[in-house]
């Protein structure tokens, strides 16, 4: 996976803080449009930089007009995204990672809030979620609704998510 974050110029005084996280990004850019600077960092390979990424996206969140993008795909929530990222990392250190999904998804369930039938996705962030959809006649095929779903969580981008 490969991760983007564009940072503009601004007054903030998390800016200091956010640079030198992002200088030490594997990749580092300045970009400049006129007299308006923006500094990009990216990471190639995400899991290689869990840690960085997660400092770097804590700061960068009291800036305004950040962007970032996952496999060019463009984030719409870094609190979401954030959350998403550590149980990625999480997942990361299982020898199952499936699994781990999965037992997150049981713990959502055992209190109550699943109803008794065999879940659709198994994925925390999407829990619950899948009761949007709608299997009636004319509505949209199930497969693009559980992506558009997906994408409203933010997690589409996560290497653990199996659509069914």
């Amino acid at each position: 996976m490969r991760l983007a974050l564009r940072i503009p110029q601004s007054k903030s005084e998390a800016l200091p803080l956010v640079l030198s996280l992002a200088r030490s990004a594997p990749m580092f850019r300045i970009e400049a449009e006129g007299s308006k600077r923006a500094y990009v960092a990216l990471f190639p390979d995400l899991s290689l930089s869990f840690d960085l990424v997660e400092r770097l996206i804590e700061a960068a969140a009291e800036i305004p007009d950040i962007h970032v993008s996952i496999d060019d795909r463009p984030v719409e929530s870094l609190t979401k995204s954030l959350s998403v990222l550590r149980s990625h990392r999480e997942s990361v250190t299982e020898l199952d990672p499936q699994a781990h999904c999965a037992r997150q998804v049981a713990r959502i369930g055992d209190v109550g809030s699943c109803p008794d039938r065999a879940c659709v996705f198994h994925c925390q962030f999407i829990c619950m979620r899948c009761l949007q959809v709608v299997r009636e006649i004319g509505a949209s095929p199930v497969h693009a609704q559980m992506k558009a779903i997906a994408i409203q969580a933010e997690v589409e981008w996560c290497p653990n998510l199996r659509m069914p």
